[in-house]
């Protein structure tokens, strides 16, 4: 692994736009401010702001060790000292040797309650909606995948756009297309009897590989969104097991089989009992079958609620059950539980909250607890410098 070298600089707001231009992957020659220490930059701002009426704004730079010790011997008479001002040779060592964006840090201003850029306040909000995606890809998916800088404009450039006739005429062919293989599908569903066999098909005879490849890299923290399981789902995949399974079949033999499940089932059910063959499925595919020990805490739990409890307990109950059921510990599940209370209780942190139940629910190993760290940072200090700009608590 290349060894990374971080500087901090200092910008003005005249200087968001060029970033805004380039996506934050690169400096202006506007000789910028620099630092090797967060708290020398902010030291520096602080003093500054008293003898300017511009708003300034702290921003971090990782850079790749090697490119940038490439770029620097190539420029010796343009050496990088402790403290100071960007030449236009350092500001291109620094681009040359940037491994992913201008993290922006912090805000300093003595007239920070005057600002009303709505233009530069766009850029930023526009940077923060990049770093909560990449935040919540990162724990909605077991690969842990960290999105590339230019993952919005990558799906940009697949967009191919047609004409209003075009896409009408593109429209009626996929609506032919699908309904000819729903029916099709539906020839061998009607006559499926069991949700074992209905998981079979799925597997066995419906699912591409990148499809399964997908379930597998679906996390407990997207199953468990505190928003719905699989946010989307009733809309998404929901729709398309009521279309294969439920709508139009008859098969009471297959219905009753179904009901067998709906005692023990924790998950969503769904409008028709979609979701507990989408949990099944989850589950296959991930090995998260219900451990023999968990599922005897389940049951005296149960017993517990059938004895009746108090409303909130309720809850806290059921949540554990539903944890339980996908065999997280007992210390974890408490950690949850508290979680859950302080997102209730304490609205101002309702994120911050939020985004360390969905880490939890993640399982994240040590390694992967540090890069949260490092996303959740990224996406609240740009939030940070919104709220002071916009004057929000």
């Amino acid at each position: 692994m290349n060894k990374i070298i971080t500087f901090y600089v200092l910008l003005r707001v005249k200087d968001l736009e060029f970033l805004a231009k380039n996506r934050f992957t690169k400096l202006p020659f506007n000789e910028i401010p620099f630092t090797f220490k967060k708290e020398d930059i902010e030291k520096y701002a602080e003093n500054l702001k008293q003898y300017t009426e511009d708003i300034l704004i702290t921003a971090s730079m990782e850079c790749d060790m090697k490119r940038f010790t490439e770029y620097r011997d190539s420029h010796p008479n343009d050496d990088l000292s402790e403290f100071g001002e960007l030449s236009e040779v350092k500001t291109n060592t620094l681009n040359h040797a940037l491994i992913d964006k201008v993290k922006i840090e912090n805000v300093f201003g003595k007239n920070i309650q005057n600002f009303d850029d709505e233009k530069i306040t766009k850029f930023l909000e526009e940077e923060k909606f990049f770093f909560e995606w990449r935040l919540r890809v990162f724990l909605d998916k077991n690969t842990r995948e960290i999105i590339p800088y230019n993952y919005f404009e990558s799906a940009a450039d697949e967009y191919v756009e047609l004409s209003p006739e075009e896409n009408m005429e593109r429209v009626k062919a996929e609506i032919d297309e699908e309904a000819k293989s729903l029916k099709k599908k539906k020839e061998k569903t009607f006559k499926i009897n069991s949700v074992e066999e209905a998981l079979s098909y799925l597997i066995n005879e419906d699912l591409n590989e990148e499809e399964i490849k997908s379930f597998k890299n679906k996390s407990c923290a997207a199953r468990l969104e505190h928003f719905g399981e699989d946010f989307g789902f009733h809309f998404g995949y929901g729709m398309y097991l009521r279309n294969i399974f439920f709508h139009g079949n008859k098969n009471q033999i297959f219905f009753d089989d179904l009901d067998k499940y709906k005692p023990n089932n924790l998950a969503d059910s769904g409008e028709l009992g979609e979701g507990i063959i989408y949990d099944l499925l989850w589950r296959k595919l991930n090995n998260c079958k219900t451990s023999p020990a968990n599922a005897k805490k389940i049951q005296k739990i149960k017993k517990q609620i059938e004895n009746g409890v108090e409303d909130n307990s309720y809850w806290n109950l059921y949540t554990t059950m539903k944890l339980l059921s996908y065999n997280f510990t007992e210390d974890e599940i408490k950690k949850q539980l508290k979680l859950e209370k302080r997102m209730d209780d304490d609205g101002d942190n309702f994120e911050q909250y939020y985004f360390q139940q969905k880490a939890l629910l993640a399982r994240l190993n040590k390694e992967e607890k540090q890069t949260f760290e490092n996303l959740k940072q990224d996406y609240f200090n740009i939030q940070n410098v919104i709220n002071k700009l916009k004057h929000k608590p």
